[in-house]
C-alpha cells in the first residue's frame, strides 16, 4: 500500500513537467533510472520496485536511493525531495564511471614489441608471474575518450592462465601469431602516482575472460546477485571489449568481450569503510584448495606468495601480529564445543550476512568453493587486535556455477546437491557449525527459499532468463574475437564438467538449472 503523501505527490508531478531537476554525466543516486534527470520517472521507478512490478535489476539496485540495502517508503520520500528541493547525491564518480551497468565499454591497450616480449619472457619464466610491463591504455565510454600512458600491465588468473601469444620461447611474430585469451591486471599508478594515473580515481581493475564459460555470463550473474541480494561485500563486476596493439602491426588484436572486476585490495576497503567498520584491518587471500581453516601452519601461509593458501594481502609488514589473529580465528573454529561455538561466533562475525552470502554461493551451485574444496574466498579482520576482531567471509571467483559442475569431494550434480550437505563438513567445518545452531540453519534455509522464489525476482527462472537473454543481446555481435577459442555464444555448461545436459535458458524442468536448483530448495522442510 502506497502512503496517501506519495499517491498526492504523484497526481502533482503527474501534471506538472516544471517539477524535474537536471543533473550532470555524473550518476545521482536519485535519478533511478539514469536519464540525467530527477523527475517523475524516477519516483515511478521506485514505487514499481516496491509494487514488484519490475524485475529489472539494475532497477531494481539503483532505487534502492538510502543505499540501506532495501527499498521502501523511505526510497520514495529521497526522490521527492531531490525533485522539491533540487538537493542531490552523487555517486562516487570513479565506480560509477567505471562499473557502469548499462555501458559496453572498449579498452585498448598500446605495447611497443620490447615490452611485449618483456611479458612473454616473464610467462616462460614463470607462468603465475607477477611482473608488470609498461602499455598505454584509450578507455572509450560513450562519448568519452580516456588516454592514460604509461600504465602497469600483467598477467593474471590460475588455471585459465595462457600464454598470450605463441607457444614457449617464441617472440612476436608480427602477421602470423597465433592469440590466447588470458586475464590481465591494469594498475594506473604503477609508475606514477598521481591522479592522471587513474580512471576517474579508479587505481586497478582486472580484466577476465570467460575461461570454458559458452554462456558468457555465469561470473557475472553470480556477483549481481549477492549484490541484489544485499551482500555487499561482492565486487563490481561489469562487461567490456578488449583489444591488443601491439605496435607495428597492421591491427590491433581483438581479445573479445572480458568482464572489468572490481580488485579486492585497499581501495576496495576503503570503499566499504563504513558497512565494514573499518579499513585498515587484515585482508586474507585464502585458496588453492587447501585453505579449509583448520591446516594452518608455517608452511602454508605467508604474504606475497599466491601459491600458499592463506595469503596477507595488506598491511604485510605486520605478518607475524595479522597471523597471530588469524591462528585466533582457526583455534576457535576447531576446538570449542559447540554450545561454546555458538556463543563465539556470534561475538565475531555478523552471522546472518555470512549466510546470506554463503546461501548465494549454494544456490549458484559454486562446487570450487569454501565448504567442498577450500577454496576461493577473502577473509577480513576489521582491526589488527590478535584476540577481539570481527572477521566478514567474502566469497569470489564463482565462474564454476549455474550448472557447470564437476565430481568433487562428493558433489556429482551440483543443481541436485543438497543444501544442506554442500560440503565436507569435517574437512572445512566453519558453515557446517554454524548449521548445527537452529536459528541459523533455519535462517540460511529462508535466505535459500527467497532467492528461489519468484516474486523476489532473484534467482527464479524467469527473472534469471530475461537478465541472461538482455545480457546476451548486448555482447553478442562482440563475441567472436581473434584468440583461440570457439568464439560463438552458447547455452551450454563447461566443457571441463560431468553434467553437459544442464541448460540456462531452454525450460526443461530436467535440466534447467534455474529449474533444477529451485526444485531441490523448495523441498527442504
Amino acid at each position: 500500500m502506497i502512503p496517501s503523501r506519495v499517491v498526492a505527490f504523484l497526481l502533482i508531478f503527474m501534471m506538472s513537467a516544471a517539477l524535474s531537476t537536471t543533473t550532470a554525466a555524473i550518476r545521482i543516486l536519485e535519478d533511478v533510472d539514469s536519464d540525467g534527470r530527477v523527475d517523475v520517472c524516477d519516483l515511478n521507478a521506485v514505487i514499481n520496485v516496491i509494487l514488484n512490478l519490475t524485475q529489472d535489476p539494475v532497477t531494481i539496485a539503483q532505487a534502492n536511493v538510502t543505499g540501506d540495502q532495501q527499498v521502501d517508503v523511505e526510497d520514495v520520500n529521497a526522490v521527492i525531495n531531490s525533485i522539491l528541493t533540487g538537493d542531490h547525491h552523487e555517486l562516487r564518480t570513479g565506480y560509477d564511471y567505471v562499473w557502469n551497468y548499462q555501458t559496453l565499454p572498449e579498452i585498448h591497450i598500446d605495447v611497443t614489441v620490447d615490452e611485449w616480449d618483456k611479458l612473454l619472457d616473464y610467462y616462460d619464466a614463470d607462468r603465475l608471474t607477477k611482473e608488470y610491463i609498461s602499455v598505454d591504455v584509450t578507455y572509450i565510454t560513450g562519448n568519452d575518450t580516456t588516454i592514460i600512458t604509461d600504465v602497469g600491465l600483467r598477467m593474471r588468473g590460475n588455471s585459465s592462465r595462457r600464454r598470450p601469444e605463441g607457444v614457449t620461447g617464441e617472440h612476436h611474430m608480427t602477421g602470423y601469431t597465433v592469440w590466447h585469451p588470458t586475464g590481465f591486471g591494469l594498475n594506473f599508478r604503477k609508475y606514477h602516482k598521481d591522479e592522471q594515473h587513474t580512471l576517474q580515481g579508479i587505481r586497478k581493475i582486472n580484466l577476465r575472460y570467460f575461461y570454458h564459460d559458452p554462456t558468457y555470463v555465469r561470473e557475472l550473474f553470480c556477483y549481481r546477485l549477492l549484490s541484489d541480494f544485499g551482500v555487499w561485500t561482492a565486487p563490481r563486476d561489469t562487461y567490456c571489449r578488449l583489444w591488443i596493439h601491439v605496435l607495428g602491426d597492421t591491427w590491433p588484436a581483438y581479445y573479445g568481450v572480458y568482464t572489468m572486476v572490481e580488485p579486492f585490495d585497499e581501495e576496495y576497503l576503503k570503499d566499504r569503510e563504513d558497512l565494514f567498520g573499518s579499513s585498515d584491518g587484515y585482508l586474507w587471500k585464502c585458496g588453492k584448495g587447501e585453505a579449509s581453516l583448520t591446516n594452518v601452519s608455517d608452511q602454508n601461509i605467508g604474504i606475497d606468495k599466491d601459491e600458499l593458501p592463506y595469503v596477507l594481502k595488506t598491511r604485510i609488514n605486520e605478518f607475524t601480529r595479522a597471523k597471530e589473529q588469524f591462528m585466533d580465528l582457526v583455534n576457535h573454529i576447531n576446538t570449542p564445543s559447540d554450545e561454546d561455538f555458538a556463543e563465539w561466533i556470534s561475538t565475531v562475525c555478523d552471522v546472518p550476512f555470512l549466510l546470506r552470502s554463503y546461501a548465494v554461493v549454494v544456490a549458484v551451485g559454486s562446487w570450487d568453493d569454501y565448504w567442498n574444496t577450500s577454496n576461493n574466498y577473502y577473509l577480513y579482520f576489521t582491526t589488527t587486535n590478535p584476540s577481539q576482531y570481527k572477521f566478514f567471509f567474502i566469497p569470489y571467483d564463482l565462474d564454476n556455477t549455474l550448472g557447470s559442475s564437476r565430481h568433487a569431494y562428493g558433489i556429482i550434480d551440483s543443481g541436485r546437491q543438497d543444501p544442506l550437505h554442500w560440503g565436507r563438513d569435517e574437512h572445512n567445518p566453519l558453515i557446517a557449525r554454524i548449521l548445527k545452531i537452529a536459528p541459523y540453519r533455519q535462517l540460511y534455509i529462508d535466505y535459500l527459499k527467497q532467492l528461489v522464489n519468484a516474486d523476489h525476482g532473484l534467482m527464479h527462472f524467469n527473472a534469471s532468463t530475461q537478465r541472461i537473454k538482455a545480457w546476451h543481446e548486448i555482447i553478442a555481435p562482440y563475441v567472436p574475437s581473434v584468440v583461440d577459442r570457439d568464439n560463438i555464444l552458447a547455452d551450454l555448461p563447461s566443457k571441463l564438467g560431468n553434467m553437459p545436459l544442464y541448460r540456462l535458458l531452454e525450460d526443461d524442468e530436467q535440466w534447467n538449472f534455474f529449474r533444477v536448483r529451485a526444485a531441490v530448495i523448495d523441498s527442504i522442510p
